[in-house]
């Protein structure tokens, strides 16, 4: 099994894992923290997000063109770009560190009118450490970047699941003595030092990278840092539908309310995470057939594989939360976050169509033509934030959530598939594959629905006994009739090798 594939199977893995000690995290913290402390843990971590765009969108840009110098084997041009990449980083790190003390000193007393002085003192704390983090972690996205061109996936992944599943113990570990957010705070970014370390050590002694000015070319940073540009406004575009509204919540209504929607922004990005684990192995493979030729012939029977594949997994999440979801908030986080089921419903509809066609995004970077989509999303992300202020201060975390739904709705449903059809992508074959398996979707969701209002019962066993039916009902029916060969032989294969039979056996 190739890197790519393995890869994608560790990527669901590595969610999977990510999201079950996520859903026991969660809970364990608030037994150590307040749901107060816990909402500005989370409104300071939004505020440092928006400095996690000063990336800049390089490390996407290092894997596209590092990929180009790879596939012509061209060393001088690999070491170059390694080399003019570092020198742009370590300017971004005394950025990071220049705006960053302009946000403690200027826009944290912003909040004073919802946090207690004590909680603005915390605040400041925790902003200087995961300041402090963030200089070091955006430097070292030149590693991740290198090591996904040469498309070692599999120890991507491993790294990342470690990361996941030791995190957290240590958290909860130092939490137990000290049950304080700065400790917290502290305890994630020496874990993310250590990653940092380890991705480090593998590109120089294992992927013998080297990191060598061979001269400085101008056009070629010309070049990056025009690309870099558009995935910049990307990045901007993310974190204004992300981060935003906990932002705004936190000045208008307090921190509870941060928490109660942090919440439902967890659950949507462990939602969006199902469908990127397919497609982020895809840009250093689109990037080397862009290189070699302009036919779109490959590159569509890429989306569409792997939208169909990405469209069955959402429709599992989606219809699944929708019906069940509501209990599971109640049983995961208690009755205080309920409100968090219909923030959640809603704004995992405005991502489904995005979700499903995310390899859509990796096409255009690999083209090189994902300049419009960064314009109209960064357009449509600063309506998000004008609207979104007066409809915090009239519905709290709902007006937040019906927000960026309209505007993911109106940019990444609409817009950006009349851009993927006139630069070649088949929009229309790819909705009609989709059309298709949609009926036993459907299906599948009104037998989900029968089932769920006759098993009334609200144990947390008869609980998970619906969720495990819900499940079997929908991998038969879509095995049954929405399936096709290509995606039973993705499952049956590796089953296959695992038994060690063969399929005429």
């Amino acid at each position: 099994m190739n890197q790519r594939k393995f890869g994608a199977i560790l990527s669901y893995v590595s969610m999977g894992i990510n999201s079950v000690i996520g859903f026991i995290y969660i809970p364990m913290l608030l037994i150590f923290l307040s749901k107060g402390q816990f909402g500005l843990y989370q409104l300071i971590g939004s505020i440092i997000a928006y400095m996690t765009i000063m990336d800049f969108g390089l490390a996407n840009t290092v894997t596209r063109y590092y990929s180009r110098y790879l596939a012509h084997n061209d060393n001088n041009g690999k070491e170059n770009i390694l080399a003019i990449s570092t020198i742009l980083y370590s300017i971004i790190a005394i950025l990071v560190i220049i705006i960053g003390l302009g946000v403690l000193h200027y826009a944290l007393p912003l909040y004073k009118n919802t946090l207690s002085l004590q909680d603005l003192q915390t605040a400041k704390i925790i902003f200087i450490i995961m300041l402090i983090n963030l200089a070091v972690i955006i430097p070292s996205h030149i590693f991740t970047a290198v090591i996904n061109a040469h498309e070692r996936f599999i120890f991507a992944r491993c790294v990342t699941i470690s990361n996941t599943i030791l995190q957290p113990v240590f958290v909860l570990f130092i939490l137990n003595f000290k049950a304080t957010v700065i400790a917290l705070v502290l305890v994630q970014t020496l874990c993310n030092m250590f990653v940092v370390l380890v991705n480090m050590y593998y590109c120089f002694k294992k992927l013998n990278i080297k990191i060598k000015l061979h001269f400085w070319n101008q056009s070629l940073v010309k070049e990056v840092l025009i690309f870099s540009l558009f995935i910049f406004l990307a990045m901007i575009m993310d974190q204004v539908y992300w981060k935003t509204g906990q932002i705004i919540l936190g000045a208008v209504k307090g921190t509870e309310a941060v928490a109660v929607y942090s919440i439902a922004i967890y659950l949507s990005m462990a939602y969006m995470n199902f469908s990127t684990g397919i497609s982020s192995v895809f840009l250093p493979k689109l990037s080397e057939i862009s290189a070699k030729t302009e036919d779109m012939t490959e590159i569509n029977s890429i989306f569409i594989k792997t939208g169909r594949i990405q469209f069955l997994i959402m429709s599992l999440i989606l219809s699944g939360f929708i019906l069940y979801g509501k209990q599971f908030i109640l049983f995961w986080v208690g009755d205080s976050f309920a409100d968090a089921y219909l923030y959640s419903v809603i704004l995992m509809i405005g991502l489904f169509i995005p979700l499903i066609q995310n390899t859509g995004i990796a096409i255009l970077q690999a083209k090189n033509k994902h300049a419009f989509r960064s314009i109209i999303f960064f357009i449509i992300a600063v309506i998000n934030v004008v609207v979104s202020i007066p409809m915090a201060k009239q519905y709290g975390g709902l007006g937040c959530a019906i927000t960026t739904t309209i505007c993911l709705l109106l940019g990444q449903g609409f817009i950006i598939n009349v851009y993927y059809k006139l630069i070649g992508i088949d929009i229309i074959y790819f909705f009609k594959n989709i059309l298709k398996m949609s009926v036993t979707i459907i299906i599948i969701f009104i037998i989900g629905y029968v089932i769920n209002t006759h098993m009334s019962e609200s144990t947390p066993f008869f609980f998970i006994f619906k969720i495990i039916s819900f499940i079997f009902i929908f991998i038969f029916f879509v095995w049954k009739f929405a399936m096709n060969d290509y995606e039973k032989k993705l499952i049956l294969n590796p089953i296959v090798k695992i038994l060690k039979i063969r399929p005429n056996q």
